[in-house]
């Protein structure tokens, strides 16, 4: 009886110490709570076989200052390819293409490692190939990007715009 009372002060006694909550670890500010936000991943399958991955988050909300000339996305892209294939890739190589809204991007930038436009995303490994890529501004709300490939199909992602 001694023990649990003792026991029962004691913890009584410490949870009372506690400064922050484990909530509180999980505090983000506006910038990357927008970022997360605005992130949206897709794949292609194909016999339960992954063909391709793509994260893409739409950069105009989370930087309206520095992108608004256009519609800017920053994307990760993952194909799968043989273990023979070494050959530098893109979009083209394998046969895709990325459209908004139906209309072909105006410009698409690979982003090197060392390319600080590449932690925009939250997304980082050594398996994928990361563009900034910029369409003509569109007057609509929805925007729908698509992946497509025709031999291996397609997958779209969509957003809102905010005004």
């Amino acid at each position: 009886m001694k023990f649990l009372s003792s026991a029962m002060i004691v913890v009584l006694g410490l949870s009372g110490c506690a400064q922050k909550g484990t909530f509180d670890l999980f505090k983000m500010d506006k910038t990357h709570e927008r970022s997360v936000e605005q992130l949206r991943t897709g794949t292609i399958m194909n016999s339960m076989e992954t063909n391709a991955l793509v994260s893409l988050m739409y950069l105009n909300p989370i930087y309206p200052e520095t992108y608004n000339d256009g519609e800017y996305f920053v994307g990760a892209f993952y194909f799968k390819r043989s273990d023979r294939d070494i050959k530098k890739w893109n979009l083209a190589d394998r046969g895709y293409t990325l459209k908004l809204n139906g209309k072909d991007s105006t410009s698409m930038e690979e982003l090197k490692e060392s390319d600080p436009r590449r932690m925009l995303i939250p997304i980082q490994n050594n398996w994928n190939q990361y563009y900034l890529i910029r369409f003509d501004p569109s007057p609509v709300k929805t925007l729908t990007l698509l992946l497509e490939n025709n031999q291996t199909g397609s997958v779209a992602l969509s957003y809102q715009k905010e005004k």
